[in-house]
């Protein structure tokens, strides 16, 4: 065991929440230390050209040798294919359980840059309809919109977002460099709709800038103050407290030698994913934080919540030049629907809470999608544990996860379906997303639909990769994990800046609100002890 230096300030996890930490504690001067369970990447290794032409969305054989090699669960992930199968994580050394009868697929990108390699780069605000809801189904949160634009703004400027305004309060306008483009298609459909569907506003998505850099922006620009110190390979197990039950550290293992290590700082940053911040504190127990850190309202872990998703698909003319980047996800989307459902203070819908669509047609194949991402409701029953029964391949108790879809889950599906089917017929669209699939393809995707959908169709709970909650923010410590500042209440020196502090799960990708939260978070903490 080697314990290192000390220093200002510890971040865990390095993708959009840790990214972010680390970018803003090391412009502030912070000496920091950025710990990433996976490894460094290498531009020229691990982002190859693509395979041949395959037009095969479903990558069976892949799948299947993926199954044989240890992803069995990370092969179900539409994301998953030839070409990204690296950067996901082995399933025989990350296990984690789930109930019987409640399954949760949990995909997982252990590497410098975390899932931001495979982050379709959807950047949508959100507003105060969705942070402060007016049903009843539960509490809002602790800040505003006001209190998260100007760092929306920051990151929108630093990463650099096309899309266009279209004064839609769901989803503020933010700061856009360019309008982003549309196939021919696309523009179409955007017309249609806007004479068709007047009560259902649609406008283009809007996407972060795409960069052929292969270190994420923000660690790029940590590194560049030379006040960052970046260790990979660190998988980190609990946060280290003295005797007074503030945290000093975190104790952390070398993924390929095993090594146990300490690191010592005088501010913590959680920023690992959801699951996995988690995890690490309900596994820092200690005499003065017995059934884990921040755990003194019983809430940790607790409301797990994960968008709900339903997908549909069909041929249609794949238009315009290819990527120039293989890597370059960001370019499949391009028409976006905020939710018009229980919208602007309404209740129109046999559910609470709401669901947007996002599509293409024309960019990739077989054609066309829309995928449709609605707002889960917080049950205090779906949580995250520890298992006493299962470890890592580092020792570490892994996750135990129940996330289940109740009856508002279900009631939104059936309309989620619906709406889809509406959409196509009203845009022209032939639904049948298997149409250039092989038969054999056909068959396989027919007999394992169990492991990625639901019976009712939405894609399983951890599907749609956007889990959240289970340390939620409040406004005090009987209530909530974090106070409005993402501190833990019970330990004001350890941050959690990832979706785990979510109180809710508003319909928008969450991507740009976890790194406005994380930014905010850790310039408060600076300002704090300056």
């Amino acid at each position: 065991m080697s314990t290192h230096q000390e220093f200002d300030a510890l971040v865990v996890g390095s993708g959009a929440a840790g990214g972010w930490a680390a970018k803003e504690l090391c412009e502030r001067g912070l000496r920091t230390l950025l710990l990433e369970a996976g490894r460094t990447l290498d531009p020229a290794r691990d982002f190859p050209p693509p395979p041949a032409k395959d037009t095969s969305k479903l990558q069976i054989w892949t799948r299947g040798r993926a199954f044989l090699d240890g992803q069995g669960m990370q092969a179900r992930c539409m994301s998953f294919s030839r070409m990204t199968r690296h950067l996901f994580v082995n399933d025989r050394e990350n296990p984690y359980t789930t109930e019987p009868g409640a399954p949760f697929n949990w995909y997982r990108g252990r590497q410098v840059g975390g899932r931001m390699h495979l982050w379709g780069r959807n950047a949508l605000r959100i507003g105060d309809s969705e942070l402060h809801p007016s049903d009843g189904a539960s509490g809002g949160w602790p800040i505003s919109y006001a209190d998260l634009a100007p760092w929306y703004e920051k990151i929108e400027r630093f990463l650099g977002v096309h899309g266009s305004a279209a004064g839609i309060p769901s989803i503020p306008d933010g700061v856009y460099d360019r309008p982003l483009p549309l196939t021919r298609i696309e523009s179409g459909i955007l017309e249609r709709l806007a004479s068709e569907w007047r009560e259902r506003p649609a406008t283009t998505c809007r996407i972060v800038r795409h960069t052929t850099d292969r270190i994420t922006l923000p660690v790029r620009a940590a590194l560049a103050t030379e006040h960052l110190t970046l260790r990979s390979d660190a998988v980190v197990s609990r946060v280290l407290v003295n005797a007074q039950g503030r945290a000093i550290g975190v104790e952390y293992f070398d993924r390929t030698s095993g090594e146990r290590h300490e690191a010592r700082a005088q501010l913590v940053v959680l920023a690992a994913s959801t699951i996995e911040s988690l995890r690490i504190l309900l596994n820092s127990k200690s005499n003065e934080h017995p059934t884990g850190l921040g755990n003194s309202s019983g809430l940790l872990g607790r409301a797990l919540t994960d968008h709900v998703m339903v997908f549909n698909a069909g041929p249609a003319p794949v238009e315009g030049a290819p990527r120039t980047d293989p890597y370059d996800f960001g370019s499949q989307s391009g028409l976006y629907i905020p939710s018009f459902r229980n919208a602007n203070g309404r209740s129109d819908a046999p559910f609470r809470r709401g669901y947007s669509i996002l599509g293409s047609v024309g960019r990739i194949e077989p054609g066309w999608f829309f995928m449709a991402v609605g707002e889960m409701l917080p049950d205090p029953q779906n949580r995250v544990t520890l298992d006493p029964k299962r470890v890592d391949r580092w020792g570490i108790p892994v996750a135990r996860v129940r996330c289940v879809h109740g009856a508002n889950e279900s009631a939104m599906v059936r309309d989620m379906h619906a709406t889809l089917l509406e959409l196509a017929r009203t845009c022209g669209l032939e639904v049948d997303h298997l149409r250039r699939e092989s038969a054999f393809a056909k068959l396989v995707h027919d007999v394992t639909r169990r492991m990625v959908y639901t019976r009712d169709g939405a894609l399983l709970p951890g599907s749609a990769i956007h889990e959240a909650g289970g340390a939620p923010m409040g406004d005090a410590p009987k209530d909530s994990v974090l106070d409005a500042h993402n501190r833990v209440w019970d330990c004001p020196n350890v941050l959690v800046t990832d979706s785990a502090c979510f109180p809710t799960s508003p319909f928008q990708n969450p991507g740009l609100t976890i790194m406005a939260l994380s930014a905010r978070a850790v310039n408060a903490a600076v300002d704090r002890s300056a």
